[in-house]
C-alpha cells in the first residue's frame, strides 16, 4: 500500500523530471562514486520511457557503470522547512516538505548516444530558458568538448516518487502552508495537476 506521498500521477512525474533534470547517479556497485549529472526522460512517461544522459569519461562512476550498469537516480526538486509558526493549530510540529523521485534501473554506456544526449539536453534547457541558443554556435569546439563525455541510456526498472507537499495535513493547515510559502517553487507542487 502506498502512502499519500507516493501516490503521484504519471504526468506530474514527467513534469518533475523535465523541470528538475539534475540527478545523483549512483552506481550500485560503487555508491561512493555517485555524481550529479542532468538526465532527460526519453519517452512519454517513466513506465515506458528510458532516461538519456551523459557522463564524464574519466569519472570513477563511469567506469563502475561500464563494469555493472545497475544504478539509482535520485532527483530532488523544491523543498522547504515548514515551521510551526505557519500553522494555527496548537501543538503542531515542524516538518519538511519536498518533491523527490528515485529511479532504479540499468545504465548502458553507449558512445553513439553521446552527441544526441548533449544536444537534446542543451535544446531542452534552452527551450525552457527561451533563448534559442544551440550547440551549433560553438563550432568545432563542440566536438572537442564531446570527447570528454560519453552517452548512456537507462532502462527504468522501478519508479519511487515521494512528493511530501502537505497531503497529510488538514485543508486549513494546507492553505496556511501554501500561503506562507508565498512565491516559493514548492507552491506549484502543492496544487496537483
Amino acid at each position: 500500500m502506498t502512502s499519500p506521498f507516493e501516490d503521484v500521477p504519471a504526468d506530474a512525474l514527467v513534469r518533475f523530471v523535465a523541470e528538475y533534470p539534475l540527478a545523483w547517479i549512483i552506481p550500485n556497485r560503487a555508491p561512493a562514486d555517485a555524481l550529479l549529472m542532468p538526465v532527460l526522460l526519453d519517452g512519454p512517461d517513466l513506465d515506458t520511457g528510458t532516461m538519456l544522459g551523459h557522463l564524464p569519461r574519466r569519472a570513477p562512476a563511469t567506469q563502475a557503470l561500464q563494469d555493472d550498469g545497475c544504478a539509482t537516480l535520485l532527483f530532488l526538486g523544491p523543498n522547504a522547512y515548514i515551521p510551526p509558526s505557519w500553522i494555527s493549530k496548537p501543538g503542531w510540529a515542524p516538518t519538511w516538505n519536498f518533491v523527490s523521485l528515485k529511479l532504479s534501473g540499468t545504465i548502458g554506456i553507449d558512445e553513439t548516444l553521446t552527441e544526441e544526449a548533449v544536444v537534446r539536453l542543451v535544446s531542452h534547457m534552452e527551450d525552457r530558458a527561451g533563448t534559442g541558443w544551440s550547440v551549433d554556435r560553438m563550432g568545432e569546439r563542440f566536438h572537442t568538448l564531446l570527447g570528454g563525455v560519453i552517452g548512456f541510456r537507462m532502462q527504468i526498472e522501478s519508479v519511487s516518487p515521494r512528493f511530501k507537499t502537505g497531503q497529510d495535513e488538514s485543508p486549513s493547515s494546507q492553505e496556511e502552508i501554501f500561503s506562507a510559502l508565498a512565491d516559493h517553487p514548492l507552491q506549484a507542487w502543492m496544487k496537483r495537476p
